[in-house]
C-alpha cells in the first residue's frame, strides 16, 4: 500500500488581531495622503488667486495713474472760464457762489449733478443745465421762474394793496419775494384772500383755491386772448373765484371745469359785442340760465345852444319902456311863479337777465 502524503492546508500567516492593526494603519495612511492632497490643492488655489488679484490691483493702479496723468491732474483740463447764461436777473456772482465752482479746478473732478442740485435750491431757479466744454470751459444755463400773479391777504380789499407785504407766485405755485418795488410786475393779476402766515419763499403754496386761481390765469389767455384781462381774483370763498377784470366787470367762477366756464364766458362776451351791451357781472357757476347783469348805456348830455351872433341895425330905435303896475299898500302880491320842473329822467336801474349759454 502506498501512503498518502499529507497535503498542506491554507493557513493565514497573521492572526485576526494583527489583521485589525494592519487595517487601521492602512486607513490612517490613506487619510493622511488625502489631507495632504487637499492642503496642496488649497495652496495652489490660494496662490493662483493671489497672483490674479495682484495683477488686477496692479492694472487698476496703473490705469488710475494713467487717468490721473492724462485727465484728472492734467493742467490742460483745469477750468479757466465759466459761462453763465440766464433768462432773468440772477447775478453771475450769486450763481458761482452757489454752484461752488472755482476756476482752476479740474473739469473732470467737478460733479455736475451736485452743481445742478445746489443751483436748484435757489428760489429764483426753475431749471438748470451744466455742461462741460472741453478742454477748460464750464457752461451753466439757468431758466428762472416767471411770476404770473401776486398773492395778498384778505385785508387787501379793505386797506388797499401793499406790494411790500405781498408775494409773487409762478406757474407752479412757488412763492417768490420781489426785490424792491418790482415795477415790471405791477400789471400782474392779484390773488386776494390768501393766508400768508404759512407761505414760505421757494416752496409751493398747497391750497386748492390758489391752485384753481393759477389755473384760471394760465388758461384765460388761451381761451379768451385779449378779450378778458384779469385784474384781481378773490379766493376768500373756497368754493368760488370772484374775478374782476380791467373793465371793472365782476365774474364768478367755480373751482372745477374752468375751461368750460371760460367757453361760456366767451359766448357771453360775443353776445355783448353783437348786442352792444356792457357786461357788469355774471355768475358762471350755473351751466344754464347764467345770471347776467348789464350796464345801462349812458344818457347823452344835451348839447349847448349856439350863441347868438350880434347883428348890426341900420339906425338906432328909441327905447320904449313898459309901465309897471302899481300895488296898494297891504295888498297881497301875486303868487310867485312855480319853479321849473326837473325834466331830467332818472337812469333806469340795472336789471338781472338770464343768459342761456
Amino acid at each position: 500500500m502506498t501512503k498518502r502524503r499529507p497535503t498542506k492546508q491554507n493557513r493565514r500567516l497573521s492572526t485576526s488581531r494583527q489583521r485589525r492593526q494592519q487595517h487601521l494603519l492602512d486607513v490612517k495612511v490613506r487619510a493622511r495622503r488625502a489631507s495632504a492632497r487637499r492642503v496642496q490643492k488649497g495652496f495652489f488655489v490660494l496662490a493662483f488667486l493671489l497672483i490674479v488679484l495682484s495683477l488686477i490691483g496692479a492694472g487698476l493702479f496703473g490705469a488710475q495713474r494713467l487717468l490721473n496723468s492724462l485727465f484728472f491732474t492734467n493742467p490742460d483740463y483745469a477750468i479757466h472760464s465759466v459761462e453763465v447764461t440766464t433768462d432773468g436777473e440772477l447775478a453771475r456772482e450769486v450763481v458761482l457762489r452757489t454752484a461752488q465752482v472755482d476756476e482752476g479746478s479740474n473739469i473732470f473732478s467737478t460733479n455736475l449733478s451736485a452743481v445742478e442740485d445746489r443751483l436748484r435750491a435757489l428760489p429764483q431757479v426753475e431749471e438748470v443745465n451744466v455742461q462741460r466744454l472741453l478742454p477748460d470751459k464750464l457752461k451753466i444755463v439757468i431758466q428762472e421762474r416767471r411770476p404770473i400773479a401776486w398773492i395778498a391777504s384778505a385785508d387787501a380789499n379793505k386797506s388797499g394793496f401793499n406790494y411790500d407785504s405781498a408775494y409773487l407766485v409762478d406757474r407752479r405755485g412757488i412763492a417768490l419775494k420781489p426785490k424792491g418795488s418790482a415795477p415790471e410786475y405791477m400789471t400782474l393779476p392779484i390773488i386776494i384772500g390768501v393766508d400768508l402766515s404759512n407761505v414760505t419763499v421757494g416752496q409751493p403754496i398747497d391750497k386748492d383755491p390758489v391752485k384753481a386761481a393759477l389755473e384760471l390765469i394760465r388758461d384765460c389767455p388761451e381761451v379768451l386772448p385779449s378779450r378778458f384781462q384779469i385784474a384781481t381774483i378773490d379766493v376768500s370763498k373756497e368754493y368760488s373765484l370772484v374775478v374782476t377784470d380791467k373793465q371793472r366787470s365782476v365774474v364768478t367762477f367755480g373751482t372745477d371745469d374752468l375751461i368750460g366756464q371760460l367757453r361760456r364766458l366767451a359766448m357771453l362776451l360775443s353776445y355783448c359785442e353783437r348786442a352792444s351791451k356792457d357786461l357788469q357781472s355774471a355768475n358762471l357757476m350755473a351751466e344754464r340760465n347764467i345770471p347776467v347783469v348789464f350796464n345801462e348805456p349812458a344818457v347823452p348830455s344835451a348839447s349847448p345852444e349856439p350863441a347868438a351872433q350880434p347883428t348890426t341895425s341900420p339906425s338906432p330905435q328909441p327905447t320904449v319902456r313898459r309901465a309897471l303896475p302899481v300895488t296898494r299898500p297891504g295888498h297881497k302880491s301875486d303868487k310867485p311863479a312855480s319853479p321849473a320842473k326837473n325834466t331830467h329822467k332818472k337812469p333806469k336801474s340795472t336789471e338781472m337777465k338770464p343768459f342761456n349759454g
